[in-house]
């Protein structure tokens, strides 16, 4: 093609057709021109298009991490509450101030089984930190849904703060419960058993006052894990909406 061009050219200035050869020459100018832009149009429609996908990827890779952190956080929750549920009974077992019968020593058991263990994977939202940091947040069109996963993923840094400091600070009245409580394991069974003797620990204000301290901290357990919940029930909603309307 280049070369019947040249040809082209060739001849109009053998011939002495210069004028026309300056108009073809501009002609040619123009259709050189015309094709770097549709050229340059083609190849912007092609990265619309890839944006397009990976936005789409995007979104169902959050809409998976958010049933991830659904299932997680309904799981820790229910363990939460259970755990808030022991620790409030062994309180009101201690200020009771009389011997357990079988069940009561199993609630409390359960209680000084699980209080101490504060340490848990949590959810967390893989997909938008890989966006975060590729620079990739402008795929998702929508500013109010950007907005909000970029709020939740916050609120979960804060939350993921909040379990650092409340086991911090269980852990720092350990001192209070290792006096009182001995635990055994059996390693073949890997069973937990705790000696102590209740009614001492009854008779000990330093103790009963400490502990229940873990009611309010396992409180926080629960409620935060509740709002994280509830929060990632609603954006994953509003994402199922957004993919159901591509």
């Amino acid at each position: 093609m280049i070369k019947f061009f040249r040809k082209i050219r060739q001849n109009l200035l053998s011939e002495g057709k210069t004028r026309k050869y300056y108009k073809y020459a501009i002609g040619e100018i123009i259709l050189v021109v015309i094709g770097i832009l549709i050229a340059l149009q083609i190849n912007n429609w092609n990265e619309g298009r890839k944006d397009e996908m990976r936005a789409f990827s995007y979104i169902n890779r959050n809409s998976e991490d958010l049933d991830r952190t659904i299932n997680r956080s309904e799981s820790l929750m229910e363990l939460n509450k259970s755990i808030l549920k022991s620790v409030t009974e062994t309180q009101m077992f201690l200020e009771r101030g009389t011997e357990l019968n079988a069940q009561e020593k199993e609630i409390v058991d359960y209680a000084f089984l699980w209080f101490p263990r504060t340490t848990y994977q949590l959810p967390n939202m893989l997909t938008y930190e890989e966006m975060k940091e590729s620079g990739d947040l402008y795929l998702i069109k929508d500013i109010e849904l950007r907005n909000e996963l970029a709020e939740f993923y916050s609120y979960l840094k804060q939350v993921e703060s909040i379990y650092e400091k409340l086991s911090r600070d269980i852990e720092s009245q350990f001192t209070v419960y290792n006096s009182q409580i001995r635990a055994n394991t059996n390693p073949e069974t890997l069973d937990i058993k705790f000696n102590y003797q209740f009614q001492k620990l009854s008779d000990d204000s330093l103790f009963i006052n400490t502990f229940s301290r873990m009611t309010i901290h396992w409180r926080g357990f629960v409620y935060f894990m509740d709002r994280v919940n509830r929060l990632s029930i609603e954006l994953k909603s509003k994402i199922d909406k957004l993919n159901s309307e591509i």
